[in-house]
């Protein structure tokens, strides 16, 4: 489940409107009749949403982080800084 805190009361009417969308022709219809500031905040949206699932999928990482911390070591100690 996505989740994406501390939105306004606008952000969220918006995202409950993109949720509504069936296709992607609808979602481009509707998007290309709202103002620029608005299709800013809907592209904004979009990437957090995209963000969060990323996140989520990704997860903490905490495997990758050791070994890049192993790495980060061993190129200290190839160039002796």
């Amino acid at each position: 489940m996505i989740q994406i805190e501390n939105l306004t009361q606008d952000q969220v009417g918006m995202l409950d409107i993109m949720w509504s969308l069936d296709t992607e022709e609808e979602y481009f219809e509707w998007y290309n009749l709202l103002d620029e500031a608005d299709q800013k905040m809907a592209d904004s949206l979009v990437s957090m949403v995209i963000l969060e699932e990323i996140d989520q999928v990704l997860g903490n990482c905490d495997a990758a982080k050791e070994l890049l911390k192993k790495f980060a070591l061993e190129v200290d100690i190839v160039t002796g800084k």
